[in-house]
């Protein structure tokens, strides 16, 4: 069996990640305060960071990091034994590990799901229902799968019926060859 090495060292992709904010405050905010304008939305984001912000956010990683696990433990069949929680400190980032390799799809869907269910959808019904907090927290946690997001743009190369393995040691993931 080969394995091939697709990684990202933690400052690169925090620079990486931080050049995202850009693009996609852009997209999630931009059309929002254009319809509501900037300061009514400001002030409704500005009353959310206080206690309320410092609950959110901790709790939103938590959920965030279940969302990888629950997806790829669903798709793959597998219990909470295959699955790693953990803390990069150089990266200052929190991972969930899944443990086996797994079909690229399902490693994609289970990467963007967070972002998917805790930003993209939120920023939508933000419009739906003219909430400035609705928007701001799904920027926030769209922001927050930044690491996601640059990952399964290294992928965009790869077989889509290969397997890949999460790397036990650094951010990014192996493309595993069965010879």
């Amino acid at each position: 069996m080969t394995q091939r090495e697709h990684v990202l060292n933690g400052v690169k992709l925090n620079l990486w990640v931080t050049l995202l904010v850009v693009p996609v405050w852009g997209m999630a905010c931009l059309p929002f305060i254009y319809n509501s304008g900037w300061t009514p939305y400001w002030h409704k984001v500005y009353a959310l960071l206080d206690t309320k912000f410092f609950i959110l956010l901790p709790s939103g990683i938590f959920v965030h990091e279940m969302l990888h696990a629950l997806t790829w433990m669903l798709l793959n069949q597998q219990g909470f034994a295959w699955v790693k929680f953990g803390f990069n400190v150089n990266a200052l980032t929190p991972y969930t590990h899944f443990k086996a390799p797994m079909k690229v799809w399902k490693y994609v869907l289970g990467g963007a799901m967070p972002g998917f269910i805790m930003g993209f959808i939120p920023v939508v019904l933000s419009y739906f229902f003219g909430s400035a907090i609705l928007n701001f927290v799904g920027f926030l946690f769209l922001w927050a799968a930044g690491g996601d997001i640059i990952s399964l743009m290294m992928l965009r190369k790869v077989n889509r019926n290969d397997f890949v393995l999460d790397h036990p040691d650094k951010m990014g993931f192996l493309v595993v060859d069965e010879e």
